[in-house]
C-alpha cells in the first residue's frame, strides 16, 4: 500500500466519501418513514379519511359522527379517537400570555396514542372536560417545575376566552420530532362531544361537516383487507353520501400519503437514497478494482511464496487479511466524515440527526461493506491464487483489464446520472424562479400568526397602526397562504351555474378576500370589476373557473354555492389566471368572494424597496397593540414563495455533492487504470515506436479507448437519467423540458475531463525510450 500510495489512497478515500454520503441519506429515509412508529402497536394504528369518487379529491378530515357510526357497524374500530389541532392563546397567574399548539380531544386519545406521564394522573388525565395535559417543556416554561404544574389553572383568551379555566392534570414527555401529532398541550374539550353528536333539523346526522382527524387502533387479528373493502362501500350502503368512500392508511404512511405540504416528496428521498447506493457501489467497485490491480502487480511475489510451500488457501487468506486492513483504514476516515457531514445534512434537511443513531447505522453499513468486499474478494482472489499456483510455463499472461474497464465504465455511468440530475434540477429551479406567477409578489408582507378570531377592538387598533406606518400603502384581508396545494376546507364541489349538468361536479377553490386585493396584488382584470365594499352577494371568477363552467358571458351570471350558507351570488368580474399555490399544482378554478366575517389574514403592500424597513417597524409595534401579537411574524411574500422551493434548493446542493464525489472517484479510478495500462503495455508502445509510430498516434490510440468507455457509460446512463429525472419533473404541474443539448453536453464534458485526467500518463508512456523498455523487459 505504501509503495503504491496513489492507488491505495484513492480506493480508501473514495470508499470513505461514499459512506459519508450514503449513511446520512439512509438515515434520512429511515427517519422520514418512521413517523409515529414509536407508539406501542403502531403497526395496527390507522388514519381514517374520506375520498370523493367524483372529483378524485382526498379529504383527510372526517365528520365527528363517523366515529360512532363505525363503532356500531365495525367492532374492530372500537378503540378510536377524533381530534383537531389549533393554536390557542392562554394565560396563567404568572404568565399574561402564551400561545400553545393544542390538541382538542377527549379521553379516547390516550387509548390510541399513550404518552409517557412524568407527573400527575397517569391513568385518566383527560376524563373531565377542560382537563389539560402539558408537555414537559411547556410545564417548566409556565410553572418552573413539572410537579408544580399539576393542579394549576390555565385561562383561555381570544377564541377560548369563554371556556372555563383549564386544570392541569398531568405532564407528559415532549413528543419527538418524527411525529405528525405534534402538540404542546392536550385538552379535553366539549367541542369534541358536540362534533360527535351534531344533527340537522330533520334529525339526520351531518356527515359532510368534516373537521376532525380520526385514528383507529385495530385488534392484532384484524383482516385489514376485508375491513378496508367494507369501509369503502359503507357510505353508499347507508345512503349517507353515495359519492364518498371511507379509507384507511397506516399511521407511518400519513406523512407522505396525506400531507401534501411536506418540503420533500417520498419519491425524491428514495431517489436520493438510490443515488447514494449507486455512489457506494461505484466506490466499492473502484476499491476492489484498485486492490485487485495491486495484487496482480505482485504475481511474482505470490508465485515465490508458492515455490516456498504456500498453499492456495494461504494465499487467499493473506490477500483477504490485507484487504480487511484496507477496509478498516477506509472506515476510520469514513466515520470522521459521517460525524462531520451529519450536522450539514441536518441543517440542510431540517431534521434532527441523533449522533448515536447515526453512528449505529454507520456501524451496520460498515459491517455490511466489509462482508460484501471480503466475499467479492474471496471469489476474485481464489482465481488469482489458482493462477499463481500454476507453473510459469502453464500460466497465461494475466491482463485482467476487462474487470477494471467494466468497473470504471459503471462508475462513469453513475457520474453521468448524477450530472444530468444536477443540471435538470438547476433548469427546473431557474424555471421556477423566472416563472411569471401572474401577480406582483414584490413589496408585499404577510402577517403570519394572527389568530382567526380576534377582538374587534384589537383588530381596529391593528388596522389603525398599519395605516400610520409611512412605508405601508394598503392592507388587504385575504384568507390564503402560499403552499403547495389547496386544503380540503378551501375546496367546494357544490357549485351550481346555468347549464350545469347533473354529472358535473368539479372542484373549485374558494378564497375569502376584500375590495383591496386586486389593487394590492396587482392582478389583471379581464372583464367586469373587482369586489367592492359591501359586496357580500358578489363573486369574481378566474379564467379557469369560467372555462370549467363554460360561460360565454360570465359577468352578470348568477351561481349558487355554499360559502356561509347555500346562496345565490352574482359574478361581477373575471380575473386573469395567477398562481396562488406552488408550481406543483395546476391553477384551480377559483372563486373570490367577500366573507361576512373577517379572516384576519392580512397582507400589506409597502412602498417600493421598503419591505425591510416596514418589517422592522411592524416587529416593534405589534407586541404593543396586543400581547398575542408577539407571535406574529411579518414575512415578505416573495420569501414565502421561495420557501416552497426549499426541497429543490437542498436537492440541488445534495446532488451536486454526489456528482462531484462520484466523478472524482471515477477519475481517480481512471487515473489508476491508465497508470496500470501504461505499465502493462510498455512493450507494445515500444514496438509501435520502433516501427515508426508518432507520439500523437499513440496518444490518439489511448484517447480512443477512453472515449469509447465514456460513450458506453453514456449509453447506459443517459436513458436511466432521463427516465428518472422526467419522472421527478412530473411532480410539477408547470415544469421545464429536458433538452437534448444537456445530455450531449454532459457526455462531451465527461469525455474532456477524462482525457485531461489520463493525458499525463499517456504522454509519459508515449514519450518513453523504446531502447530502455526493451532492455528492462
Amino acid at each position: 500500500m505504501w509503495k503504491y500510495k496513489a492507488q491505495s489512497l484513492t480506493g480508501i478515500f473514495s470508499l470513505a466519501f461514499s459512506l459519508a454520503c450514503f449513511v446520512p441519506a439512509f438515515y434520512w429515509l429511515r427517519y422520514e418513514t418512521s413517523y409515529d412508529s414509536f407508539y406501542p402497536g403502531a403497526e395496527w394504528i390507522y388514519r381514517v379519511y374520506s375520498f370523493d369518487k367524483q372529483t378524485g379529491k382526498v379529504n383527510d378530515m372526517v365528520s365527528g359522527i363517523l366515529e360512532r357510526k363505525l363503532h356500531e357497524q365495525f367492532p374492530a374500530t372500537q378503540t378510536s379517537t377524533v381530534f383537531f389541532v389549533e393554536q390557542i392563546d392562554c394565560k396563567t397567574e404568572g404568565t399574561p400570555y402564551v400561545r400553545l399548539q393544542t390538541l382538542f380531544t377527549d379521553s379516547t386519545f390516550l387509548a390510541v396514542f399513550p404518552q409517557m406521564v412524568i407527573s400527575g394522573d397517569a391513568w385518566q388525565p383527560l376524563q373531565v372536560a377542560n382537563n389539560i395535559v402539558l408537555t414537559e417543556s411547556v410545564a417548566i416554561r409556565l410553572f418552573g417545575d413539572v410537579e408544580k404544574a399539576v393542579g394549576q389553572s390555565i385561562k383561555g383568551i381570544g377564541i377560548t376566552q369563554y371556556d372555563s379555566p383549564y386544570t392541569v392534570t398531568a405532564v407528559v414527555k415532549d413528543p419527538p420530532r418524527d411525529t405528525n401529532l405534534s402538540f404542546e398541550a392536550i385538552l379535553s374539550h366539549e367541542q369534541i362531544r358536540l362534533h360527535k353528536t351534531f344533527i340537522d333539523e330533520s334529525g339526520k346526522a351531518i356527515w359532510n361537516l368534516a373537521s376532525l382527524q380520526m385514528y383507529v387502533k385495530l385488534p392484532p387479528d384484524t383482516d385489514i383487507g376485508l375491513l378496508e373493502g367494507q369501509l369503502h362501500h359503507y357510505p353508499s350502503d347507508k345512503c349517507a353520501s353515495p359519492g364518498m368512500e371511507i379509507r384507511m392508511l397506516p399511521v407511518c404512511d400519513v406523512r407522505y400519503r396525506l400531507n401534501t405540504d411536506v418540503p420533500f416528496t417520498l419519491n425524491f428521498i428514495c431517489l436520493f437514497v438510490i443515488a447514494g447506493i449507486l455512489l457506494l457501489f461505484s466506490a466499492l467497485f473502484n476499491f476492489l478494482n484498485l486492490h485487485l490491480g495491486l495484487f496482480r502487480q505482485r504475481m511474482r511475489e505470490l508465485h515465490l511464496r508458492v515455490v516456498n510451500g504456500a498453499s492456495g488457501g494461504q494465499l487467499v487468506r493473506q490477500m483477504l487479511f490485507e484487504l480487511a486492513c484496507a477496509i478498516l483504514l477506509a472506515l476510520l476516515p469514513a466515520c470522521y466524515f459521517v460525524v462531520v457531514a451529519s450536522p450539514v445534512f441536518s441543517g440542510l434537511l431540517g431534521i434532527r440527526m441523533e449522533l448515536s443513531q447515526v453512528l449505529s447505522l454507520f456501524a451496520v453499513c460498515g459491517a455490511g461493506v466489509m462482508l460484501f468486499v471480503l466475499f467479492a474478494g474471496f471469489i476474485l482472489f481464489g482465481r488469482l491464487s489458482r493462477s499463481a499456483m500454476r507453473p510459469l510455463a502453464e500460466r497465461k499472461a494475466i491482463g485482467g483489464m476487462g474487470l477494471q474497464r467494466m468497473a470504471v465504465t459503471l462508475q462513469l455511468a453513475v457520474s453521468v446520472v448524477f450530472l444530468v440530475a444536477v443540471w435538470v434540477v438547476m433548469l427546473q429551479m431557474r424555471f421556477v424562479n423566472h416563472k411569471d406567477l401572474g401577480f406582483d409578489r414584490n413589496n408585499i408582507i404577510y402577517l403570519s400568526g394572527i389568530q382567526l378570531f380576534i377582538n374587534d377592538d384589537v383588530r381596529e387598533a391593528l388596522l389603525k397602526e398599519l395605516a400610520s406606518i409611512p412605508q405601508i400603502e394598503q392592507v388587504t384581508d385575504t384568507y390564503f397562504t402560499p403552499k403547495h396545494s389547496a386544503s380540503p376546507s378551501e375546496i367546494k364541489t357544490d357549485v351550481e351555474w346555468p347549464g350545469k349538468s347533473q354529472a358535473e361536479k368539479p372542484a373549485f377553490c374558494t378564497v375569502p378576500t376584500d375590495s383591496r386585493f386586486a389593487e394590492i396584488f396587482k392582478v389583471h382584470m379581464l372583464k367586469g370589476e373587482w369586489l367592492d365594499e359591501g359586496g357580500e352577494r358578489k363573486v369574481v371568477l378566474n379564467e379557469e373557473a369560467v372555462r370549467v363552467m363554460g360561460l360565454r358571458e360570465p359577468v352578470g351570471t348568477v351561481i349558487r354555492l355554499t360559502l356561509n350558507e347555500k346562496e345565490e351570488y352574482r359574478v361581477v368580474g373575471v380575473v386573469k389566471d395567477f398562481h396562488l399555490f406552488s408550481l406543483r399544482s395546476h391553477i384551480l378554478p377559483t372563486i373570490f368572494f367577500q366573507s361576512m366575517y373577517p379572516s384576519n389574514s392580512f397582507y400589506v403592500r409597502t412602498l417600493p424597496g421598503q419591505e425591510q424597513e416596514a418589517i422592522q417597524r411592524l416587529n416593534a409595534i405589534l407586541p404593543e397593540i396586543d400581547p398575542s401579537f408577539v407571535d406574529v411574524h411579518p414575512t415578505a411574500l416573495s420569501e414565502m414563495y421561495d420557501r416552497l422551493n426549499v426541497s429543490e434548493q437542498a436537492g440541488l446542493k445534495m446532488f451536486s455533492v454526489l456528482a462531484v464525489v462520484c466523478l472524482l472517484i471515477s477519475l481517480f479510478g481512471i487515473y489508476a487504470v491508465a497508470a496500470a495500462a501504461s505499465r502493462r503495455r510498455r512493450k507494445e508502445i515500444a514496438v509501435r515506436k520502433v516501427v515508426g509510430a508518432e507520439v500523437w498516434s499513440i496518444v490518439r490510440m489511448f484517447f480512443r479507448e477512453y472515449t469509447l468507455q465514456v460513450v458506453v457509460a453514456g449509453a447506459i446512463a443517459l436513458p436511466l437519467a432521463y427516465i428518472a429525472m422526467n419522472n421527478w419533473l412530473q411532480g410539477y404541474a408547470y415544469r421545464t423540458n429536458i433538452p437534448w443539448w444537456l445530455l450531449a453536453g454532459v457526455i462531451t464534458g465527461v469525455v474532456v475531463v477524462v482525457l485531461l485526467t489520463v493525458l499525463g500518463q499517456v504522454l509519459k508512456a508515449a514519450n518513453s525510450n523504446p531502447a530502455e523498455v526493451v532492455k528492462s523487459e
